[in-house]
């Protein structure tokens, strides 16, 4: 990070990226309340398991699309417009959920189309402040490692201190206020960034011809598969999304019941991992700078701890040293998200970066439900400590086939010259 202006130099204006990181908190802070509020609230509400499982589907249905979509949106409109626009529209969405209730009353078909706006609204969020975050922080003179380091730390620290917050606002008041705040979360957001962040580069095609949206999302597509390193990528977050993501909701809350003989030691698992991850992700700045210095070897080393550390699972410890590998496993995860994204920032066209970041999102996240349904049939069939061994070894094996991938090896490439990734921003929009 520079410290002072160079001769013939504008001093570095660090309050853009602070503005933009603060709202980036603020709307992870209210998402991570409606995870716990949304279901409880409809439980009371309708008294109906079915009704919080439709509810509860209503919310997650556009995590499937809304993303691919809404990087479109963002190559059209710009990162800040998008961003400004997507806070507004789930702010008001799920505001709207307790006021209606209050009034003139919510029935249920009006309550899954509130769920389901506020999800389509907050799922493009992410990749939106994300094409912004690469111009600020060249303005403030931080280095673009710290910079998303910052940036994907907030999900996992808004998780962690806005859940138990959620559980004692809805102990003290009920599920309402709870969503009274997250809807506060996005309108502070979206006026944090409308008044406090430039325009990013790409915010309108200016003197470029407007081609049609389904064009502009398949060309998306072609991008990811046109650039090897992202491909690469992205091929490789689906397998380990695939392993990783059915370890929460599946494997632990098994283990926790079976090998600790309790679940109530599932909420110290969370809690440990959960801890782990914020720390590695905030300290992969600063380490980055000094230690590790190669992404692809930072990639490839972290999956490697998790998949030892899985194998170690599969040994059945106690208690405490079960909490004590969940805190290991999140801080390996934790320099993961900042390593991929600044690779993707300096890999991807600014004038295309939407769609392909939200593309590449999308394919990761799609790995998801497979994977959690291929978890729950291996333990039924396998068992618990048969699974734990095939997922922490498919691991390993991922990473020594990795070895040999040569797209991988650009994570370390270095970025191209402002004037030639000008040039091919011109080139990819032509094309």
């Amino acid at each position: 990070m520079t410290t002072a202006a160079e001769p013939g130099r504008a001093a570095p204006r660090r309050r853009p990226l602070f503005v933009l990181l603060l709202a980036h908190y603020l709307s992870s802070f209210g998402n991570a309340i409606t995870v716990i509020t949304v279901p409880l609230y409809v439980l009371h509400a309708t008294g109906s398991s079915v009704s919080t499982g439709l509810a509860g589907f209503a919310n997650t249905l556009p995590l499937i699309f809304a993303g691919a979509v809404g990087g479109v949106w963002i190559d059209r409109v710009g990162g800040k417009r998008m961003s400004v626009l997507c806070d507004v529209v789930a702010g008001v969405s799920i505001g709207l959920v307790p006021l209606l209730d209050d009034t003139v009353g919510l029935p249920l078909p009006v309550l899954m189309g509130l769920l389901f706006g506020r999800s389509l609204g907050s799922t493009p969020t992410g990749a939106a402040r994300q094409s912004l975050i690469k111009p600020l922080a060249e303005q403030g003179g931080v280095r673009l490692a710290s910079a998303n380091a910052w940036m994907q730390g907030a999900p996992r620290l808004g998780l962690l201190v806005g859940a138990p917050l959620a559980g004692l606002l809805v102990a003290v008041s009920g599920p309402v206020t709870g969503m009274y705040v997250d809807s506060a979360s996005f309108m502070l957001s979206a006026l944090l960034v409308a008044v406090g962040v430039p325009h990013g580069p790409g915010h309108t095609s200016a003197g470029q011809p407007r081609e049609g949206f389904l064009r502009q999302l398949a060309e998306g597509a072609k991008l990811v598969r046109g650039i090897p390193v992202v491909g690469a990528m992205t091929a490789f977050v689906f397998v380990t999304n695939f392993l990783d993501d059915a370890f929460n909701p599946v494997i632990l809350p098994v283990y926790s019941d079976q090998v600790l003989d309790s679940g109530q030691y599932l909420g110290w698992l969370v809690a440990a991992s959960g801890c782990g991850a914020v720390v590695g992700t905030f300290g992969y700045g600063p380490v980055s700078a000094r230690w590790l210095t190669s992404r692809r070897w930072t990639l490839l080393g972290c999956f490697l701890g998790i998949g030892a550390l899985r194998l170690t699972l599969a040994g059945m410890p106690g208690v405490v040293l079960s909490i004590v590998i969940s805190f290991l496993l999140g801080l390996a995860a934790g320099p993961l998200n900042p390593a991929l994204s600044t690779v993707m920032l300096e890999k991807v066209p600014a004038a295309v970066f939407g769609r392909v970041f939200a593309l590449t999102s999308a394919v990761g996240m799609s790995a998801a439900p497979i994977g959690i349904l291929v978890a729950g049939w291996s333990i039924h069939g396998i068992g618990l400590r048969g699974t734990l061994l095939c997922f922490g070894a498919t691991y390993i094996v991922l990473v020594l086939v990795s070895l040999r991938s040569r797209a991988l090896r650009d994570m370390d490439a270095p970025p191209a010259p402002a004037e030639e990734s000008a040039d091919t921003d011109k080139e990819m929009v032509r094309e």
